[in-house]
């Protein structure tokens, strides 16, 4: 669907992006993105992993995001970006908290206003590790708002925030 982008040693492909759904009240918008990721079951590390994300976007007027690094989804008003690994507090089966080092990928648009309504976006997208690229334990994916005073954004793993 889209040309291959290399972004801090990994490469990222659009698989598939579309509008699923309008018109959801935000009483009913959950506080973070849906996410599943597969892989060829052979286990080849050759294969890329595909990422599939159903993620609520303000029904608002979007301006343009200002990191365009990633994979254009809309215009300049909705990109994939990846951001690289960052160390994770996750809450492990004990009750306290485990850190695991995940790839940061985020859904960014720019919406200014507060917004009543949303549309659930369907974004799939497979990245392939470069040659020395080494592996970590999960991935972490967020809807983020670029005007920090209304975003959503949020992780899609339990994590405890940074102190």
């Amino acid at each position: 669907m889209g040309n291959p982008v290399n972004v801090n040693g990994v490469t990222l492909e659009l698989k598939y992006f579309r509008k699923f759904d309008t018109n959801i009240n935000v009483e009913n918008v959950p506080t973070g993105p849906l996410v599943n990721m597969s892989r060829d079951e052979s286990g080849n590390s050759a294969t890329p992993n595909i990422v599939t994300v159903l993620a609520y976007l303000p029904d608002n007027t979007l301006n343009p995001v200002e990191n365009t690094n990633g994979l254009q989804l809309q215009g300049n008003e909705v990109y994939l970006n990846y951001y690289g690994v960052t160390s994770t507090q996750i809450v492990n089966k004990d009750g306290g908290y485990d850190t695991v080092s995940c790839r940061d990928f985020r859904v960014e648009f720019n919406c200014d206003e507060v917004a009543s309504l949303y549309d659930l976006y369907y974004v799939q997208f497979a990245y392939q590790l470069d040659a020395g690229t080494p592996s970590v334990d999960m991935i972490l994916v967020r809807s983020e708002n670029d005007d920090p005073e209304t975003d959503r954004g949020t992780v899609t793993t339990p994590t405890k925030p940074p102190q």
